[in-house]
Formats: structure tokens, C-alpha cells, sequence
């Protein structure tokens, strides 16, 4: 019976992230109001009050974190650049459509992200939400649906919840079908990530993955949006 409240709990955070960013982006149109809703209610203090309710939150937080090892952080290296790299390409291709990096700014500029401010947004998208996401949905998240289900299943709901409010952001920012396709994109890196999960316990395989494949996504805003 625990087992199944705990699931169902962690399917309804899933949810939870998904609805903040809504509320961010569509409906306050503020990256501010997102990144707090977001990182602080839902990444942060998600986990504190589930950890405490659990009864040993130190312990927790010890395992989200792990141990810093040398032959995992070379896999998420190695990875991160192969995403950073297939992100910038990907970015790339999208963006020679007639018009379309304008559409992109002027979108990002509705929700408060102005050339004046892109080198901090850009900072905390690629050290902060990185390290954020990957405590949330790998170290949090993931560590827990492990409990109730297959290795395999785990992987598949904490990428499916993980790509979920891409769709949103990826769908206002380059239309539905493109917003689709960089969803299906998301869902693989979250399962690569929810494996290498498997393979290294500590978060810094991960967490240095996903920092460069956020650096592509910031790379390509500077350098062909901004």
C-alpha cells in the first residue's frame, strides 16, 4: 500500500512540473515566475518535504548526490558532447527556416528574456536548471519509482514526465510538429540519462551530461537568436 501511494505521488509531481511551467510561460509569460515555480517549488521543495515525510531526508540527499568517480564522469562527457554537438546541429537545421530564429526572440522576449539579460539566462539554464533537473528527475524521482517498478519502467515514466513540459516550451518556440520531434529528443536524452543513472548512483555522470547538452541549447540562442 505505501508502494503504491508513493507512486502515485510521484506521478502526480510529474504532472506538478509540467503545470508549472505552464503557469510560467503561458499563462504569467515570465521566465522569473518559471524558473521559481519550477526549480523552487517543484525541484526543490518537492523532494525536501517528500524526504522529510519519509522520515531521513539526510540519507536521501547523500544517495541523490553519491560519490564523485572518475570512469562515469568520462561516460557523461563523452555524452554531453555528443548531445551538445547533435543539439547545435539539430538547432541549426531548424533554425534556416525563413523567419524563424525572429519567431524564436520574439517569443523568448515575451517571457521576459531580453538580449540584455541572455549571457545570465544562458549561466543559469546551463550550470543551475541543469544540476536542478537532474537532483529532481534522476536523483529524486527516478531513485524512488525504482522502488515500485522495473529498472526499465522507471526509466520510461521519469523521461516521459521529464519530456513532457519540453512539448509546451518546444511547441510555443517552433510550432507543433517541430515541438514534437524535440520532444521525442528530450525523451531519449532522459532515458540515456535515467541509464547511466543505473550504471553510476552519483549525480555527477549526469549532471555534467546534461550541463553540456544545455550549453548546445545556450550556444545556439547566442549565437543565432540573440
Amino acid at each position: 500500500m505505501a508502494r503504491k501511494r508513493t507512486l502515485l505521488l510521484l506521478i502526480v509531481y510529474g504532472f506538478a512540473a509540467t503545470l508549472t511551467i505552464f503557469y510560467g510561460l503561458v499563462e504569467k509569460h515570465s521566465v522569473i515566475v518559471t524558473f521559481f515555480s519550477f526549480h523552487v517549488l517543484v525541484c526543490i521543495c518537492i523532494p525536501v518535504i517528500h524526504g522529510w515525510w519519509e522520515g531521513d531526508l539526510r540519507k536521501h540527499w547523500r544517495l541523490a548526490w553519491g560519490s564523485f568517480e572518475w570512469q562515469g564522469t568520462l561516460y557523461g562527457l563523452a555524452f554531453g558532447v555528443l548531445m551538445l554537438t547533435g543539439g547545435l546541429a539539430g538547432l541549426w537545421l531548424l533554425l534556416q527556416e525563413a523567419g524563424r530564429p525572429e519567431v524564436v526572440r520574439t517569443g523568448m522576449e515575451a517571457w521576459g528574456i531580453e538580449r540584455r539579460w541572455i549571457w545570465a539566462f544562458s549561466f543559469y539554464l546551463v550550470f543551475i536548471n541543469s544540476l536542478l533537473e537532474e537532483l529532481f528527475w534522476r536523483g529524486f524521482v527516478l531513485q524512488r519509482l525504482r522502488a515500485s517498478l522495473s529498472r526499465l519502467r522507471s526509466i520510461f515514466l521519469a523521461s516521459f514526465f521529464y519530456s513532457l513540459y519540453h512539448l509546451i516550451i518546444s511547441t510555443i518556440l517552433f510550432g507543433l510538429r517541430n515541438g514534437l520531434l524535440i520532444t521525442a529528443m528530450v525523451f531519449g536524452a532522459g532515458m540515456i540519462w535515467g541509464w547511466m543513472k543505473g550504471m553510476f548512483p552519483s549525480i555527477y555522470p549526469n549532471w555534467f551530461s546534461h550541463l553540456l547538452a544545455d550549453l548546445g541549447l545556450a550556444l545556439a540562442v547566442i549565437l543565432w537568436i540573440y
